[in-house]
């Protein structure tokens, strides 16, 4: 049965984890009193600071902390105050002052409290002490009676797991680099579920602060103020001050930002209190929207909570977080997918690999729809919720997701993640970083220590380089146990201009040669990425219409581990004077046999030359300079009359092809190591004629006769 404080997307932050409900320590005036002015009015501070105490409520915790820390300036010396006022802060993201005022109560009175081991876990472990935790965790435990024991046993035995998480996982921070969005967008009060628009300057989020426009507290929910939508811009430096969302948008209730359009121009929120429903916003004109309308009914389901959602980038699959029958535990991701203009499948699970019995939540989707971002409290989470992220494999199958780790994990909560499409820079929400109160937004980006390509074992990977292609390391692999993957991503764009192409990109196990994954390049961008599991060696081929297609070689050890490899990719042309270096065509040691695992790529350029007839292009074979010079011109020629002899087979026609043997004569690389040797060796395809390029056409125009 979901707690009731569960029920809106506000309370999807949780109270550490299973709201443990502290002791009610009985208030003694006598024991409170102190000969002073003001005790009445410190104790009246006291006792109303107790009375919002015990509603466990995160509105609740935040009123006892006011009142506890007024009256806390009449009495230093009473421990059941400390406690009260340490847990309040503990409750509202405050972990620092909560441990010093836990520890405190239980330095003033070792039993103040039948549960003080346990809050001092709590804290210690929100500190990120984790030694520490565990031990007031087990003391806390060991106190406990049978009966008392077996209905706690369970949690106590969870929080002593997140800490061994964390102490598995501290030290193997990533490079990130965090920066609070400062005062202008965060306060005491929550802000959560940042979404911003790649071609807007503007972020949306939500916060649970007052305002003019909704003054409320939810007194039948949590005691905080109602949620509302905000937004501000980045300009000259800093975030200015978010400003509340107008109506129609933003209502008397609850109003959470969920998901906007690439352009701005569309907003899904989510409306109400119990169960919540999503609605769409559309603009109309520069700063007006219309009245929002539900939407997607397959995923609104009345007797179940949905609270946030994420589309692919064609907006034909929506990715979403609810809690409806036929999950694994909690709150689930699920997905639909689009059938015609306006149908949708029915609800699929993403199944026990994403999903825990714990609860997951803020799902989002980036990298052309291969990269799964969401938080949990299940998996290894070292405390609240976790960020994970998890690959899409050609079969559809997600890999094992992966801890984030900290530097952006916290022992609090960490969610509603957002990636920025260069995959290093974002926002995402955490109670635990330091901030200006309970959930607070940020910003990362994750930098590279070593950006030497060449310092970086994954160079082996690589068979070949050409000029047009940029080599950049990312952030070092993360351990991880199961999963073994490398993952390709960059920009296609036109050699010369630098314009995004609209490319596919087609991946071929060399050795079956069969075709593994056929993806397309975001058309707007140029950005792609490919999954490719470890032990293949595999031929990528990246295609656009009107260029010469581009190959790449990846030979990928079975022990090879997660690996990130960033690969920009310019095409060529199809103009004269054009070249590409075909880096799946293989041949025996000191043989022109041609290799099976070449026919795919000369297939693909077979295709290419038989689609413009009356093309031209010359066969190069290169060498290194190893062994005698004769003995390489003559190889290169034999292996470019093989290439041509293949060509031809596949009904290229031979006036088409000029076969030429340049040897150690044309290197691209120094020889004097085993890298540049084997950039060295490889076969050239250069234009020499092209009638429909734009040259082509000019060569032409100018051997016409001029008319009279």
């Amino acid at each position: 049965m979901k707690k009731i404080f569960f029920v809106l997307m506000a309370v999807v932050i949780s109270f550490n984890f299973y709201a443990q409900k502290p002791y009610k320590i009985k208030i003694k005036p006598k024991e409170f009193y102190l000969v002073d002015a003001g005790y009445k009015e410190a104790l009246k501070e006291l006792r109303k600071g107790t009375r919002f105490f015990r509603k466990n409520t995160r509105g609740g915790y935040r009123q006892a902390v006011e009142y506890l820390s007024n009256a806390l300036k009449y009495n230093t010396d009473y421990a059941p105050l400390y406690y009260e006022l340490g847990i309040s802060e503990l409750k509202i993201g405050s972990e620092k002052q909560g441990l010093k005022h836990i520890e405190l109560a239980f330095n003033l009175n070792p039993d103040v409290a039948p549960d003080i081991h346990l809050w001092l876990g709590r804290a210690y472990h929100m500190n990120s002490q984790f030694d520490d935790a565990i031990d007031e965790y087990l003391l806390y435990k060991n106190s406990l009676d049978e009966k008392n024991l077996a209905r706690q046993e369970k949690y106590i035995d969870i929080y002593i797991q997140q800490c061994n998480n964390g102490i598995e996982l501290k030290g193997k921070e990533l490079p990130v680099i965090i920066t609070n969005l400062g005062e202008g967008v965060n306060s005491p009060y929550p802000e959560y579920a940042p979404v911003f628009a790649p071609f807007d300057s503007i972020v949306y989020f939500t916060s649970r602060r007052p305002s003019d426009f909704n003054s409320r507290r939810n007194v039948y929910l949590d005691d905080d103020y109602y949620e509302d939508i905000y937004y501000t811009s980045y300009k000259i430096g800093k975030w200015h001050k978010a400003a509340i969302f107008p109506k129609p948008v933003n209502s008397k209730g609850n109003d959470a930002s969920i998901a906007i359009n690439p352009y701005g121009t569309e907003i899904i929120i989510r409306r109400g209190a119990g169960k919540g429903t999503f609605y769409l916003a559309k603009r109309k004109g520069d700063d007006k929207w219309k009245k929002p309308k539900e939407v997607i009914r397959k995923i609104n389901r009345k007797r179940s909570m949905e609270t946030t959602l994420t589309f692919s980038h064609d907006s034909t699959i929506v990715y979403f977080v609810s809690d409806r029958p036929g999950g694994y535990g909690g709150k689930d991701i699920w997905m639909v997918k689009r059938t015609g203009l306006n149908g949708w499948t029915k609800p699929k699970n993403l199944g026990e690999v994403i999903n825990t019995p714990f609860d997951e939540e803020g799902v989002f989707i980036a990298y052309n729809d291969s990269i799964l971002y969401f938080a949990s409290r299940g998996h290894n989470s070292i405390g609240g919720y976790d960020i994970f992220r998890s690959y899409k494999l050609p079969d559809g199958r997600w890999t094992e997701p992966e801890n984030l780790g900290f530097g952006i994990n916290t022992p609090e909560d960490d969610l509603y993640i957002y990636v920025n499409k260069d995959g290093r820079t974002g926002y995402f929400t955490s109670s635990g970083h330091d901030g200006y109160g309970d959930l607070d937004i940020f910003d990362f980006f994750f930098y590279t220590p070593k950006p030497s390509f060449l310092e970086d074992a994954r160079h082996s990977l690589l068979a070949f380089q050409n000029e047009p292609v940029n080599e950049i390391t990312l952030e070092p692999p993360v351990p991880i146990k199961t999963l073994r993957l490398t993952v390709v991503k960059g920009i296609v764009t036109e050699y010369g201009t630098n314009k995004p192409l609209n490319a596919t990109i087609e991946i071929v196990d060399n050795e079956t040669q069969d075709v593994v994954q056929v993806i397309k390049t975001n058309a707007t961008t140029g950005e792609y990425i490919v999954m490719l599991p470890s032990g293949k060696n595999y031929g990528m081929s990246v295609n656009a219409p009107g260029h010469m297609f581009y190959s790449e070689n990846f030979n990928i050890p079975a022990a090879q581990g997660y690996t990130e490899i960033h690969k920009d990719i310019q095409l060529m042309p199809i103009d004269p004077g054009s070249k590409i270096v075909l880096r799946n065509v293989f041949f025996d040691v000191n043989s022109a046999t041609l290799k099976p695992e070449s026919y795919p790529e000369l297939n693909r350029l077979a295709d290419i030359l038989k689609r413009y007839p009356g093309i031209v292009v010359e066969i190069s074979g290169h060498t290194d300079n190893t062994g005698s010079f004769q003995y390489n011109m003559k190889l290169s020629q034999r292996r470019a009359e093989s290439v041509v002899m293949y060509l031809v087979s596949q009904g290229v026609p031979a006036s088409a092809l000029v076969a030429k043997g340049y040897g150690p004569t044309k290197p691209i690389a120094p020889n004097d190591t085993p890298e540049g040797r084997a950039l060295n060796r490889r076969v050239e395809v250069k234009i020499l004629v092209n009638p429909y390029s734009t040259a082509g056409q000019n060569q032409q125009q100018q051997a016409q006769p001029q008319g009279q």
